[in-house]
């Protein structure tokens, strides 16, 4: 879970994730996600406190 993405970080993580395998759906804090297979990585800035927000800075 993140901060919205900017949207041409957002338009590379669609072209990465576009076909990646779907194994399995998930709820976190009441949110639902889909797990997908993929060798994508992301680096994030952890916001500071309990409920910090992770901002997504790149992906490799």
């Amino acid at each position: 879970m993140s901060a919205r993405l900017e949207p041409v970080l957002a338009a590379r993580v669609g072209e990465v994730l576009d076909g990646a395998v779907v194994v399995g759906e998930r709820r976190a804090e009441g949110e639902p996600y889909t797990r997908v297979e993929t060798d994508l990585m992301v680096e994030v800035l952890a916001g500071a406190g309990r409920h910090g927000i992770l901002t997504v800075v790149r992906i490799r």
